[in-house]
């Protein structure tokens, strides 16, 4: 999965340009996992591209589903282009005739009129020319888009809330659709919130591949995952939800053989049913029987949560469903009473050490910082996410990352998509999949090609990008700082003040000697203080020449 254009069509969308081609770079490389990195200050408009591209892919998402009318599959209001290259296998009358199917990348092109339905093509000829593609369009998508933000931009968060809201109403419409349901129970589009940043967790430490889910383990220093609890109000589930979907009920009854003890308990006026697993050998292979990896049981959690949807007044859903695209939808959802939640995950306990050489302990998951939380939830979901051609959003991903962590970042990312190694180790190839992510750091951009790097800016209020000139990877922090980010100082702004004001106010060797010995006694190394004493060498001359 590759991007290579995208054009909006009719008004600007946020800072990007209407009818303005953008043009991304597209590198074939097997070893290494695609990253396009957005940098740039504060402002200049680099999260603006992953709200459009998850803004797309829901529209086409949603015109796929049976519950959406015709109407809103034209939307006057929202118009599109967009290329990229896709590994995918489908029938050979889309494309080529090898055995009924190919596999391999295939460039994709998807345009989108304003007020019209969108129009999907194939490339024959490596995109000089391209093949109009009437069926089966659902196999041109992305095989799933993940978004993330670090709590900074939830606007990102829209199109995945409302295409929540668009698989409830497939459910509601119980049996009288069957693509629907079927697309509701295979969704495309991810957003990782606070909910599934559990069920992440769970998953991996349950199913995760063992050399993917031991990254996670030795950078949190787990050691493995205690115990944890499944509550669900049978009340509203059963009553309303299990004639909608046999796969549900079927996954429900698959929990529940591979808990420790399951019960069912009256709490006030609802009924409860509460699934305790206790983690051991036997309970992982009953999982491994049941659900075979770590994101199809991640999916079951995902859609189960839906249903918690049950507790949005009707209203307040259509009003979702028709939200305008510069409201915060995540602001107007209601936070309901955790007990009153269809399904919640709870009581998650691991086994860490907390201390360098002693033994580890038991805590709640829940008692991790908040950077070991967004590590699990970034990287884990990369090491979950084994399927060919995947898109990752991620809007600072690295936000509450320690430095060490911050400069093994896109390496981390490689192992977590890695798929074979040489006899040393080294990766040989990766999965086809693409993540685009905004930073701020210094660290990542030097661990990319300047291929990769985009720096933002923007001009008289729209956005504008281009790639470095010099070569970024393994650039020094401080280049990138100067070059990226027009920071040349490696100091902050009020220290860099101080050291300024003691230089302008040496008048007497005094000055000269207090000023030396609050160098030396206040302010840590710097290139700016090296700098300084120099310039004081020289005030030492002046001042020795004056007094003779």
């Amino acid at each position: 999965m590759k991007i290579k254009s995208v054009k909006i069509l009719g008004d600007n969308f946020r800072s990007l340009a209407a009818n303005k081609l953008y043009e991304f770079n597209v590198s074939f490389r097997e070893d290494r996992l695609s990253t396009k990195v957005f940098a740039g200050l504060n402002g200049s408009g680099k999260s603006n591209f992953l709200e459009l591209f998850s803004e797309i892919f829901y529209f086409l998402e949603i015109y796929h589903l049976d519950t959406v009318s015709e109407e809103e599959k034209n939307s006057k209001n929202f118009g599109f282009e967009i290329e990229y290259f896709l590994p995918y296998k489908s029938p050979s009358v889309i494309v080529d005739e090898v055995e009924g199917y190919v596999s391999y990348d295939k460039q994709i092109k998807i345009n989108k009129p304003l007020g019209d339905k969108p129009e999907f093509s194939v490339s024959i000829d490596g995109g000089l020319t391209f093949e109009r593609v009437d069926e089966n369009t659902h196999l041109l998508l992305p095989k799933k888009i993940i978004a993330y933000t670090s709590g900074q931009n939830e606007l990102i968060s829209n199109p995945y809330y409302k295409l929540k809201y668009h698989y409830f109403k497939a459910f509601e419409n119980k049996g009288k659709i069957e693509k629907g349901e079927e697309l509701a129970e295979n969704h495309r589009l991810f957003f990782l919130d606070y909910n599934a940043n559990f069920s992440i967790f769970i998953a991996n430490m349950l199913l995760g591949e063992e050399t993917k889910a031991s990254i996670l383990k030795k950078v949190l220093q787990i050691e493995n995952l205690v115990s944890f609890r499944i509550t669900l109000n049978t009340d509203d589930l059963f009553k309303k939800v299990l004639p909608v979907s046999e796969n549900i009920a079927e996954n429900l009854e698959k929990l529940k053989c591979c808990a420790s003890i399951w019960k069912e308990k009256k709490v006030g006026k609802y009924n409860l049913l509460i699934l305790d697993f206790s983690i051991d050998e036997a309970i992982k292979d009953t999982f491994k029987f049941h659900f075979i990896n770590a994101f199809s049981l991640f999916k079951v959690f995902y859609e189960l949560e839906i249903f918690n949807l049950y507790l949005v007044n009707s209203i307040t859903r259509r009003q979702i469903l028709n939200a305008n695209k510069i409201l915060n939808i995540s602001d107007e959802m209601s936070k309901p009473d955790p007990s009153r939640l269809v399904f919640r995950i709870e009581k998650i306990v691991i086994s860490k050490i907390l201390e360098e050489g002693k033994f580890e302990k038991d805590i709640y998951y829940k008692s991790l910082s908040d950077g070991e939380h967004q590590f699990n939830e970034v990287v884990g979901t990369v090491v979950m996410m084994q399927d060919e051609g995947c898109l990752f959003l991620m809007d600072e991903p690295d936000t509450h990352f320690n430095p060490q962590w911050r400069a093994k970042f896109i390496k981390t990312l490689n192992l977590a998509a890695a798929k074979s190694y040489d006899n040393d180790g080294n990766i040989t190839t990766v999965r086809n999949q693409e993540l685009i992510l905004t930073t701020h750091s210094p660290f990542i951009i030097s661990d990319s090609f300047s291929e990769d790097v985009y720096k933002f800016e923007k001009i008289n209020g729209l956005i504008q990008f281009t790639s470095p000139e010099f070569q970024v990877y393994g650039t020094s922090v401080s280049i990138i700082l100067d070059e990226i980010f027009e920071k040349s100082e490696g100091i902050s702004e009020m220290a860099k003040k101080e050291l300024i004001d003691m230089v302008e106010n040496i008048q007497t060797m005094n000055d000269l000697k207090n000023v030396v010995e609050r160098l030396n006694r206040d302010f840590g190394d710097s290139v700016e203080k090296f700098d300084l004493f120099s310039k004081l060498r020289n005030i030492k001359e002046q001042l020795e020449k004056r007094e003779k």
